[in-house]
């Protein structure tokens, strides 16, 4: 976890608003105010009544491992927020990766790319669509 707590809740914010339950991109539920915390247990009101860590990162898409300056990885349109566990899984894989069985990929953001900005996003090598929140939101930051 690189990004600071308020760039973490920024980003939030732009991405899933004022809400404070969301679903990462694979569809893992995460809770605003547990960034970076990998050992507190909620239980969910409208799940199974069962306690889980709801603790969530902000993944750089196209790792920071995978850039000459590993300072070139820092940019929002490489930013992802994500629950710690598929972070972890997906690690610095690049581009082809798995969470939970499923293959993705990650590409070239085609919405950013049509603004002329740099930007990453993931793709599901299954359904062909992107699942990042760049592709279904159909935006992206001046980069």
């Amino acid at each position: 976890m690189s990004v600071d707590k308020n760039n973490a809740m920024k980003l939030w914010q732009d991405v899933f608003g004022n809400v404070l339950w969301a679903s990462d991109c694979f569809g893992t539920y995460i809770y605003k105010d547990d960034y970076g915390d990998y050992d507190k247990q909620r239980i969910r009101s409208n799940g199974t009544g069962k306690s889980f860590n709801y603790g969530w990162d902000v993944d750089h898409i196209r790792p920071k491992s995978n850039f000459q300056n590993e300072n070139d990885a820092d940019f929002w349109n490489n930013y992802e927020p994500m629950h710690r566990e598929n972070n972890v899984a997906k690690s610095d894989a690049y581009p082809h990766f798995e969470i939970k069985n499923l293959k993705y990929k990650i590409v070239t953001c085609d919405v950013c790319a049509a603004k002329g900005y740099k930007g990453y996003g993931i793709l599901s090598e299954t359904s062909g669509k992107r699942i990042d929140w760049k592709g279904t939101q159909n935006r992206c930051y001046k980069a």
